[in-house]
């Protein structure tokens, strides 16, 4: 006789299965499947801006969205504006701050090339804390390494929202 919890199991994992097919659920990085998104990820195009700050989101983005490296022709360009904003949240008692709050803004639009259509379009805001030391070098250093861990952070969300954008828009038009 066959055990009643076996079946119960297999039962129950042929329904989890069928959910996840059926919620929409797709494989975006998978060079062998058909409807994959990586080439059109690939195809996204970073517009240049020559301070650091910028370079640094632009190579964050660049590992983002196409982590192996895929060459594929043009046919997004992704245009974004940084501000960064530092403020005190900690004052000793000397007057001086013992510690900042780093906010940093990104506004992005991802628009398609031929026909300059925006086909995503948002707002990432990060944020983070970083102390204050008596060292100059000490405190410059801190602040550029969560500058750069922030740019990061922004970048892997700008990418989840065009990734949600772009299967949805292509999904729609059917060109995956």
């Amino acid at each position: 006789m066959i055990n009643f919890r076996i079946v119960q199991n297999i039962i129950l994992l042929k329904i989890i299965f069928l959910f996840l097919n059926s919620c929409g659920f797709q494989v975006i990085y998978d060079h062998k499947k058909a409807d994959s998104c990586i080439n059109e990820l690939a195809s996204i195009k970073i517009q240049k801006i020559r301070d650091r700050k910028s370079q640094e989101l632009k190579n964050s983005l660049y590992d983002a969205l196409n982590p192996q490296k895929v060459k594929a022709e043009s046919s997004y360009i992704l245009a974004y504006n940084i501000s960064k904003t530092l403020a005190p949240t900690y004052i000793t008692e000397t007057g001086s701050s013992g510690r900042y709050r780093i906010n940093i803004n990104i506004d992005y639009k991802l628009k398609r090339i031929s026909d300059k259509k925006i086909i995503s379009s948002g707002y990432v805001n990060v944020n983070d804390n970083y102390d204050v030391s008596s060292n100059r070098y000490a405190t410059h250093t801190a602040e550029n390494y969560v500058v750069s861990n922030l740019l990061d952070l922004g970048a892997k969300e700008i990418r989840n929202s065009i990734v949600n954008d772009l299967t949805s828009y292509c999904i729609k038009n059917n060109s995956l």
